[in-house]
């Protein structure tokens, strides 16, 4: 089974969804070593940074890892995994988005209200940090997508739930997804207010006012969503 070539269109998202099809379908097995970015870009036809994104991205899944001086290898898979390589796919099509955010509304408003009872000052100063970084990025551009699940992710580790943080994880793909295509509605990103009052209420230790604010932030995107 030949790697295959990537069209030009959602270039990170084919090279992601290409990888993700070589290690499904078993050729490339747990422990295998991928090739290199310079090596995966040239043999798809895309950039370097389309490459390293996807990269991230299938890290951050839990399907691949990077080891210092040795290349990046394809993980042994549990069911969490499996799930992250088939999750994002089934939730996103059609309606069932409205699941989604149905779904992360319920969690994550929860995951705020423990962050807030049990942040720690290095969490406050990362958070803090994600709203800086995204406020200098390009609404539109997968940087500032990856910035803004990094702060859901960053909460869910604020909370010191593990199954919050493992939910967020095999979540994550999804969630990267939801937020491209609510960005794709707005526009722009009025979101930095309502990360700006989510961490506000965390600092504050203020577990209904940080549950709150993440309920109704994700309530207004559920709003957006309607509106496609």
């Amino acid at each position: 089974m030949a790697i295959q070539r990537i069209e030009k269109k959602n270039i990170s998202d084919a090279v992601l969804e290409e990888i993700k099809r070589l290690i499904g379908s078993g050729e490339w097995g747990p422990g295998s070593k991928i090739p290199s970015e310079n090596e995966l870009a040239a043999t798809m036809g895309v950039s370097r940074v389309s490459v390293r994104s996807a990269l991230q991205r299938l890290s951050s899944l839990g399907l691949i890892e990077s080891r210092q001086g040795g290349g990046t290898f394809v993980c042994e898979m549990d069911g969490g995994q499996y799930m992250n390589m088939l999750f994002p796919t089934a939730v996103l099509t059609g309606s069932q988005r409205q699941y989604l955010l149905e779904f992360r509304q319920v969690i994550e408003s929860e995951q705020a209200y423990y962050a807030a009872r049990r942040a720690t000052e290095q969490d406050l100063a990362l958070l803090k940090g994600n709203y800086e970084e995204m406020q200098g990025l390009d609404p539109a551009s997968e940087e500032c997508y990856d910035a803004d699940v990094e702060f859901h992710m960053l909460l869910a580790n604020a909370s010191k739930n593990p199954l919050f943080i493992q939910t967020s994880h095999i979540l994550r793909e999804a969630i990267f997804e939801n937020i491209k295509e609510d960005r794709a509605v707005s526009g722009e990103n009025p979101t930095m207010e309502d990360h700006r009052r989510i961490i506000q209420a965390v600092e504050a230790h203020d577990p209904k006012a940080a549950k709150q604010a993440m309920w109704e932030h994700l309530d207004k995107i559920w709003n957006w969503v309607k509106k496609q």
